[in-house]
């Protein structure tokens, strides 16, 4: 699978005992317009985050045959216990700020159908587009509150989703690896395709959020693809040396 598991086991278990904290002593100040503005989006990306995550545990253990992998299957228990904080750090900043949770959601019902199909390699595809463009999203969401809690909650949920999203990028390497270079290749396009698909369903469902923050739907699409270039090197002809430099959103965070 990958050499440097227990690297990631390490880690996974230090976010486990010490998670980043928002602090409390932060300005909470959300006005009128923001939480008009803003309601809609968090309370779907917070049902987004709380998934049990029971099927993708259940595929890790299924590919994770050898003892040398078993590493894997506790590095994903904590993941999901990760996304599951981050869904409760959510879920508190709507409470104070009376924002109503959401129940179901057109994008997040996608993205859970999706993930229930095929083994962990097509399970890990799912997952990675829609962190891949949640990053792109919650750094949105930062620029257009100028209230400092929120501010912060969004960096911290960046901070943990671009260590899930290298995770899972090597992940999905390795498996390709295996591939001859005509499927390597089919695969890499039908991802493209499905973050350029995923990137316009987000940008038309949280349009609001993303138009505030200075994105347009081309524009949005382009950062969502950027980033998963960054990490799975597509196009094959991308310019290595782009790879060395952190994709900006338009505001430069």
């Amino acid at each position: 699978m990958l050499q440097d598991l227990p690297v990631w086991l390490a880690h996974f278990r230090s976010q486990a005992a010490h998670p980043r904290q928002v602090p409390t002593t932060l300005d909470d100040t959300l006005s009128a317009r923001e939480r008009r503005l803003i309601a809609h989006s968090i309370a779907t990306f917070q049902l987004g985050e709380g998934s049990e995550g029971a099927r993708l545990r259940d595929a890790v253990r299924r590919h994770c045959a050898r003892p040398e992998d078993q590493a894997l299957v506790e590095i994903f228990d904590l993941f999901i216990a990760e996304q599951q904080r981050h869904a409760r750090l959510l879920g508190e900043f709507m409470e104070d700020h009376e924002i109503p949770g959401r129940t179901r959601a057109l994008s997040e019902r996608l993205f859970r159908f999706l993930r229930r199909c095929g083994g962990l390699e097509a399970r890990l595809r799912t997952l990675l587009t829609a962190e891949l463009v949640g990053i792109v999203f919650y750094r949105s969401l930062e620029v257009v509150s100028d209230c400092r809690r929120l501010q912060i909650l969004c960096r911290t949920l960046v901070a943990d989703e671009l260590v899930h999203v290298a995770l899972e990028s090597q992940l999905l390497l390795a498996m390709r690896s295996r591939r001859s270079a005509l499927v390597r290749g089919l695969l890499g396009g039908l991802e493209y395709a499905g973050v350029t698909a995923a990137a316009l369903l987000v940008w038309l469902t949280h349009r609001r959020v993303l138009a505030a923050a200075g994105y347009g739907p081309f524009l949005f699409v382009r950062d969502c693809r950027s980033e998963y270039a960054f990490y799975l090197r597509w196009p094959p002809t991308a310019n290595r040396g782009a790879r060395m430099t952190r994709p900006l959103s338009p505001h430069g965070s």
